[in-house]
């Protein structure tokens, strides 16, 4: 019975994710759109996109440096003003690592764990950890404020 719950919980917070993902790439891809061709800065925003949040490398993306993924994630990171932003990145990356122990998926939960620490040496980590409610409404500023017109 208990089962079911998480998964729905789990399922639902892995949507507020995806939510993140697309506000970062949105808001990322027009930056890189200025300095690189528009397929390239398509590519380049969602290779930076797993980089930040621990997914693993594309086959799409495999012809792009790693340096080069992790100099413009580590420019993003450091450059960003909105701190809810940055705030949705890591209560993201907690999400996923929650979903992936109890999955038992080993291979992505070392992915994050490693996205962790590398995020840890760029920014500070807000203190809290996520819950539905909170990633619910955090999704839904960061969607309202950079990818509705």
């Amino acid at each position: 019975m208990f089962g079911f719950f998480k998964k729905r919980l789990f399922r639902r917070m892995i949507g507020y994710v995806d939510a993140i993902k697309v506000v970062v790439y949105a808001k990322l891809w027009p930056k890189l759109a200025e300095q690189h061709a528009e397929d390239q800065a398509k590519q380049l925003s969602a290779a930076v996109v797993n980089r930040l949040f621990g997914s693993a490398v594309s086959p799409m993306h495999e012809n792009i440096p790693a340096t080069l993924i992790d100099e413009l994630a580590t420019d993003f990171l450091r450059n960003e003003d909105d701190k809810d932003l940055l705030n949705g990145i890591v209560m993201s990356l907690r999400t996923l690592m929650t979903v992936e122990t109890d999955a038992r998926n080993t291979e992505s939960m070392n992915s994050i764990s490693d996205t962790v620490q590398w995020v840890k040496t760029i920014i500070s980590l807000p203190p809290e950890a996520p819950n539905p409610d909170m990633m619910e409404r955090l999704a839904a500023m960061l969607q309202s404020r950079y990818c509705e017109q």
